[in-house]
């Protein structure tokens, strides 16, 4: 099953269902434009999205930085969002991802690595604080549908398991 959650990843226009159709309305991947095949280390892509409680949309241009099939996959991003005085952050993404009994284990983590121009909800004390902590939410949900759309591809016939996030974190990690 590693296997099966790295060649989503890998996959890139297969973002647009598990981080895009199956996301909420209000957060969510809107449009993708990579080359096609599986992604390795070193390919580019650029993407759209819808950003919660706000009006604004960001964009972004992403590299691939790690891609070590099926333990492994990270991506490093730099994000925009807004017109007038936009935010622009870089971000890294990474996917680890190990064998467990039955399926896999997969851990998510997103590390803010620069941010200028932050929205007011990032920049004022303890405001930040909470838009941190309802960033696993989103990324939890991400996370979960892209391990339903990796059990859905390899087990067509299986039904998806529940499984949790860690809350409070922007590190998630998954069993499927």
């Amino acid at each position: 099953m590693p296997e099966a959650v790295y060649d989503l990843l890998a996959d890139l226009q297969s973002h647009l269902e598990w981080a895009g159709v199956r996301q909420t309305r209000d957060f969510h991947l809107a449009s993708l434009e990579a080359p096609p095949g599986p992604a390795a280390v070193g390919t580019t892509f650029s993407s759209t999205g819808v950003i919660p409680m706000s009006r604004r949309r960001w964009s972004d241009r992403s590299t691939v930085s790690v891609a070590d099939r099926p333990l492994k996959f990270e991506i490093t991003t730099q994000a925009r969002a807004g017109e007038r005085n936009p935010m622009t952050a870089v971000y890294r993404h990474t996917y680890e991802i190990s064998p467990a009994a039955g399926g896999s284990r997969v851990t998510y983590s997103l590390t803010q690595l620069s941010i200028t121009n932050p929205m007011l909800r990032w920049a004022l004390p303890g405001l930040g604080r909470m838009t941190w902590l309802m960033t696993p939410t989103y990324a939890g949900r991400g996370l979960r549908n892209l391990l339903a759309l990796a059990e859905e591809r390899d087990s067509p016939t299986l039904a998806v398991r529940p499984s949790s996030v860690v809350a409070g974190s922007p590190i998630h990690t998954e069993e499927m």
